[in-house]
């Protein structure tokens, strides 16, 4: 027999199901109970019914993976973890590269999404409100690091206690004069961070320098190197320096070698996200870690859930970090005593 209309409809009345869930069989046999697909396939067989194999089914098996910028070494265990679980759950990934900030940005990716026959998306990009939902009522959707939406999953960090626990860390080192070099703030991380550079200053009564308090456009190495030595030649430097990047803070360790300033003893600096460079830099940064292998792979834990459930329980996910302390902002000697 064909594969056709006529035959599914007669399938579901030999099975004693609907349409619909013949359907869901062909194309998802994930979201159909074990007992009815197994009572669906037996009324195939009995009709001789074949299904040809169908390029819509297999893609539909496609995951999206959204991310901001690839360049970004951040992201690069974030996949990482995503694909691991895609992996483990048979579907393909596909990442694309997009900020999504604009309609015009939005409905490129919705064709993308429509074109791949994608089943889910997780997204690392910071979208506005209706966005989520214009992107929601197609597939189902998982925020990963970034959320700005709280009518759907998402799997982050508490951005705004980790930054309070570097000001505290800087503050028992004595000092006072403390800088925050910050990325672009469309991103819920940086407001977040930001807000907790700005609370702990204001909990340890410190002033709010605006000069100390810099924001880039995007996070860039030499961008960042270009803003710092501005800010340590000026008549006023800090005595610390918050980075809400590791490699915001690479490039201020840097420009205070250019300076002859030494890190830590006439500088600390504290650096975000533990990647490769916190630890090859010179002195090595001091940081927080985040636990990106796992922010990729428990979104990709529940994006698994919702395609295979869509009445599932959105998730909202927030993993712990951890202050890895090392020499940009303390002596290797004190380091020694602690250990001790």
């Amino acid at each position: 027999m064909e594969s056709s209309k006529m035959s599914i409809t007669e399938i579901a009345k030999r099975a004693g199901t609907s349409a619909a869930t013949v359907s869901r069989v062909l194309n998802h046999p994930e979201l159909v109970n074990s007992e009815t697909a197994e009572q669906i396939r037996a009324a195939m067989e009995e009709l001789g019914y074949t299904p040809r194999a169908s390029k819509k089914s297999k893609s539909k098996k496609l995951i999206i993976i959204n991310v901001p910028e690839v360049t970004n070494p951040f992201y690069s265990e974030v996949i990482n973890g995503i694909v691991s679980s895609a992996t483990n759950h048979s579907y393909y990934t596909l990442i694309s590269q997009d900020d999504l900030g604009d309609s015009q940005s939005l409905n490129s990716f919705i064709n993308l999404l429509k074109s791949t026959r994608a089943c889910g998306v997780v997204l690392c990009s910071p979208l506005q409100t209706q966005f989520y939902e214009q992107i929601g009522s197609l597939m189902p959707v998982v925020q990963c690091c970034e959320y700005n939406s709280e009518e759907f999953s998402y799997v982050s960090i508490d951005d705004f206690q980790a930054a309070y626990n570097v000001m505290e860390h800087i503050y028992s080192q004595g000092r006072r004069k403390i800088a925050f070099i910050n990325g672009p703030l469309n991103f819920k991380y940086a407001r977040e961070r930001q807000r907790g550079y700005e609370a702990f200053l204001e909990h340890a009564g410190l002033a709010r320098i605006s000069n100390w308090s810099l924001q880039l456009s995007a996070i860039n190495y030499d961008m960042a190197f270009a803003s710092v030595c501005q800010l340590l030649t000026s008549s006023a430097p800090p005595d610390a320096i918050f980075a809400s990047s590791d490699l915001i803070a690479a490039a201020a360790i840097k420009a205070a070698k250019l300076h002859h300033i030494r890190v830590p003893e006439d500088l600390i600096v504290v650096g975000f996200d533990n990647i490769n460079i916190s630890t090859i830099c010179d002195p090595a940064i001091t940081t927080i870690s985040q636990p990106r292998f796992q922010l990729g792979y428990t979104s990709g834990e529940i994006i698994h859930e919702h395609i295979v459930s869509p009445t599932a329980y959105k998730q909202q996910v927030l993993l712990n970090t951890e202050l890895i302390i090392r020499d940009s902002s303390i002596s290797r000697k004190t380091v020694e005593e602690l250990v001790v």
